[in-house]
């Protein structure tokens, strides 16, 4: 079985396992990040995982599931600061490596549709990663591409 995860026409297939590797990650990356403000939707998602909200199999629409503009950018960030946080290997399990690329792709894709969800509303926003503060530091000169 998998998860259909769609905003609009947009969306990606995604096995249960990884599915349920990507959930436990969210929320740890989640406790990283989540403001005061953006805690309401952290624990909102330990709940879903708990009572089993997001079942095997369960298509995931971010417009009915996750309905606020600010939760969509919550985990827009979340999910971009995972792959960074695999890539780093700052979360899971490294002593295999097998699994990274892959995690990567599916949390930054996720990123993206997250993004794209809340660019409807707010067509120039984009999250406010680890990636795009690096990313600005080296286009504005305040740092070498060789450092």
């Amino acid at each position: 079985m998998s998860h259909y995860i769609s905003f609009k026409d947009k969306g990606q297939w995604i096995n249960n396992m990884l599915f349920r590797s990507l959930l436990e990650f969210s929320i740890e990356t989640g406790e990283l990040q989540a403001s005061i403000e953006e805690r309401t939707y952290l624990e909102l998602m330990k709940k879903r995982v708990t009572d089993g909200f997001f079942w095997p199999g369960r298509d995931v629409d971010l417009e009915q599931d996750f309905p606020t503009i600010p939760e969509r950018k919550f985990w827009s960030r979340v999910f971009f600061e995972i792959a960074r946080a695999i890539f780093e290997r700052k979360i899971g399990v490294h002593a295999q490596t097998y699994w990274q690329a892959q995690r990567i792709y599916l949390a930054y894709g996720l990123g993206n549709l997250f993004q794209e969800s809340v660019r409807e509303i707010e067509p120039t926003w984009h999250a406010e990663t680890l990636d795009n503060r690096e990313f600005d530091r080296v286009v504005n000169g305040r740092e070498t591409r060789d450092a």
